[in-house]
């Protein structure tokens, strides 16, 4: 019994010293891991200035390899395809413009849903005013498919989108968006459709048929704002492109809305 004792207080004692000794700070990436993210960012930087060159076509692995003082094959080590490289800046784009319209979102506050819509629109306008060639490989406007076939690109995306369903959700709520009217003009197999990707997407069961179809209304519009900006198909005597892209998501707002009382 004595000896038994003996052991319980030994055992005792080490469980105290090890409850009591600091906790050793934890090690960040190693040196090896360092270099290899700094590679992998110089590579992604120095196709991003392709990109603003000569659009998709013009991106090069070997023309990065020459660039950074690299081999093709080093490059190839870290990208293995031209294609994996530009889902790695799709993925980096929509991440980058999640990011963005998030904190704008969180930044405007309890202020009325067309304040809010229109300061996360403004977001948008300025992500993509700031990295015009991004926003065009990421929507397709470059003549090739929307950048969402990479499974990351897709969850990358949907970061974007569940923003627009916030501003929805919270503009239905307010009784500012007539769901009633627009769900009417909306033929029954657009309505069905409209379903099927309700029934195939969370966190949007809660929408109901009008309101996707006006997620739909205000994002085609945003996008197509945006595009006939960035790619100088404004007439050149509209020279304020903010009051003009102010004008334009106000009256989509507005355009969804219920009709005054008389």
């Amino acid at each position: 019994m004595a000896s038994g004792q003996k052991l319980d207080g030994a055992q005792n004692a080490r469980h105290a010293l090890l409850v009591a000794r600091p906790e050793l700070p934890q090690s960040g990436p190693s040196r090896r891991d360092r270099r290899k993210q700094e590679t992998i960012d110089d590579i992604k930087a120095t196709a991003r200035g392709q990109l603003a060159g000569g659009g998709p076509a013009g991106i090069s692995l070997r023309a990065i390899a020459r660039d950074l003082g690299m081999t093709a094959s080093a490059v190839h080590y870290y990208f293995p395809s031209r294609q994996a490289l530009l889902d790695a800046l799709i993925v980096d784009g929509f991440s980058s413009l999640a990011d963005a319209l998030r904190s704008s979102y969180e930044q405007a506050g309890p202020v009325p849903p067309d304040e809010r819509w229109l300061t996360v629109c403004r977001a948008h306008r300025d992500w993509a005013l700031r990295r015009p060639s991004e926003y065009l490989l990421l929507y397709g406007h470059n003549g090739g498919a929307a950048g969402t076939g990479h499974p990351q690109a897709r969850r990358a995306m949907s970061e974007v989108v569940a923003v627009l369903f916030a501003m929805m959700r919270n503009a239905v709520a307010n009784g500012d968006v007539d769901t009633e009217r627009i769900e009417a003009a909306t033929p029954a197999p657009l309505r069905e459709q409209l379903a099927a990707w309700r029934d195939a997407t969370e966190d949007i069961g809660d929408l109901p048929d009008g309101a996707l179809a006006a997620c739909m209304i205000g994002f085609a519009q945003l996008h197509g704002a945006i595009t006939l900006e960035l790619i100088g198909h404004v007439p050149p005597q509209l020279t304020d492109g903010s009051e003009l892209f102010d004008v334009r998501m106000a009256h989509i707002a507005a355009s969804l809305h219920p009709p005054h009382p008389a």
